[in-house]
């Protein structure tokens, strides 16, 4: 399995990370297993302590890792925070040819609501983000990271014999739509990561394959949140495709649709709320396992532009 450090070069924790099969996905939802953590000395300059927290991976005594779980489930809520904002801002300027010059655009009216509205943590990220836009692909490291994701050791600490440390979990890659119309499956992933996945409803072989990009979100389609579509609606490529809620759901798991992806009232909210316009999709067979994976909390944005589309009767493939 692959191991990862959380964290940047004051503070780092090693974790083994679930997998989850087909496809190798990192599983996101999963508690991963805590490993070592790596904090700084503050007696000297360019020490560190290392803690390990697992008897099979070290010959010592392991330390609580009640810290350690705390520490990871802190940065797992700033990495999602930081992946939505990083794909609000690359959606928008795919669509726009610039960045956004506030984050306020990002939930302008429809049809250029991509995401619904901010808190004031997420607009702050925003803010920051597009003033401090990140370093190119293939950057040097920041002065004082461990190299190559390499962890110092101090003391010479004994090390198990295993693949290098890598930045498994790490969400570099903007959010993504998969759907496999074999496990009727919708997962939410970045990268090699898979962040949510959900159960859906489909149509068989009218469902197309292939790849596609959410060009329309719309809350209450045809002005109800109780009809066909549901109370959210994303069109796939200005199709007559979506992604949309369902008032039958016991067609959820089943291929009744004409075409379209239906889903659960509360999964398609949250989804809604976490992917910007410009979304990528990605309709096929056999690419996702067949676990159900939500957050305990649900990721949810407050209201702040208007999404509705009171002037369009959708006719979308239901």
């Amino acid at each position: 399995a692959a191991l990862d450090v959380i964290g940047g070069a004051a503070s780092a924790l090693l974790v083994r990370p679930t997998v989850l099969a087909p496809g190798g996905w990192i599983d996101w939802q999963a508690k991963p297993r805590q490993l070592y953590s790596l904090d700084k000395a503050p007696e000297a300059a360019g020490a560190y302590k290392l803690q390990a927290y697992d008897k099979d991976t070290c010959v010592c005594e392991p330390g609580d890792p009640t810290a350690a779980a705390a520490q990871y489930s802190g940065w797992q809520a700033a990495a999602e925070q930081k992946l939505v904002a990083q794909s609000a801002i690359q959606g928008y300027t795919t669509r726009n040819g610039q960045p956004p010059a506030t984050p306020e655009a990002i939930t302008a009216s429809y049809p250029n609501n991509s995401l619904p509205g901010l808190t004031p943590g997420l607009k702050e990220l925003i803010a920051s983000m597009l003033a401090n836009p990140s370093p190119p692909p293939g950057a040097p490291p920041q002065a004082g990271a461990p190299a190559n994701g390499q962890l110092p050791n101090p003391g010479n600490q004994p090390q198990q014999a295993g693949p290098p440390l890598s930045q498994a979990i790490a969400l570099d890659d903007t959010l993504r739509i998969v759907i496999d119309k074999t496990a009727h499956r919708l997962a939410l992933v970045s990268g090699s990561v898979l962040l949510r996945s959900y159960p859906v409803g489909l149509g068989g072989n009218r469902t197309p394959e292939g790849e596609f990009t959410i060009s329309e979100k719309v809350r209450n389609p045809n002005g109800r949140d109780n009809g066909d579509f549901g109370s959210r609606g994303m069109t796939l490529s200005d199709t007559l495709y979506a992604i949309h809620g369902t008032n039958q759901p016991t067609s959820i798991g089943a291929d009744r649709s004409l075409g379209c992806i239906r889903m659960l009232k509360g999964d398609v909210e949250e989804l809604f709320d976490m992917v910007p316009l410009g979304t990528k999709v990605t309709i096929g067979k056999g690419l996702l396992p067949a676990d159900i994976r939500r957050a305990e909390v649900p990721f949810r944005l407050p209201v702040q532009a208007q999404e509705t589309n009171p002037g369009k009767v959708y006719k979308w493939l239901n």
